[in-house]
């Protein structure tokens, strides 16, 4: 019986310890409307965790307009707005987008660029309802940083500036656990 119970005791640990893992690589993030007067309302959350295959973001965004949309991981964990070219910009706070290797490059989450880059999002009518996963990054790397919405599509060069994907519309910061 002693045996049994041992047993019985170290199974349930490790059941407990892995369920406290799982939870631990999951982090939810809310998702603002930003202005270049500020951080505005609510408009969703994005569920961060990583897994075999890097990090996935799960996006629940309402309230944008129906269209494609770049989405990257931006340097700061900070959605105000700053000045760029003599004006205050929305969600320029959060700096440029992540580049921990100082590639300078916009190449797509797959390619050999920056890391920030993360799958292009696709709006809808009813908003965006999508996880897209980014092969290079894990939770470590993104924790403490923005993740940033921007009004246009993505098409990952350097050309136009950030791949078109203009001002940037909405914002979070993902917590540090």
């Amino acid at each position: 019986m002693t045996r049994s119970m041992r047993i019985l005791t170290f199974s349930s640990t490790v059941l407990l310890l892995a369920t406290g893992v799982a939870i631990a690589q999951q982090l939810t993030v809310d998702i603002n409307r930003i202005t270049d007067g500020g951080v505005g309302d609510k408009i969703g959350t994005i569920v961060v965790s990583e897994g075999k295959g890097g990090v996935s973001f799960k996006v629940s965004v309402t309230g944008l307009p129906k269209t494609e949309r770049g989405f990257h991981v931006h340097e700061k964990g900070d959605c105000g707005p700053a000045m760029k070219d003599g004006k205050m910009t929305a969600g320029e706070a959060a700096g440029p987008h992540f580049d921990p290797e100082a590639k300078k490059s916009h190449k797509g989450p797959k390619g050999a660029g920056h890391k920030g880059d993360l799958p292009l999002l696709k709006g809808t009518d009813k908003g965006i309802s999508q996880t897209v996963t980014a092969p290079r990054l894990k939770l470590a790397d993104v924790q403490g940083r923005a993740l940033v919405i921007h009004e246009g599509g993505d098409n990952y060069t350097d050309n136009p500036e950030n791949g078109g994907g203009k001002g940037r519309v909405a914002c979070g910061v993902i917590p540090k656990q």
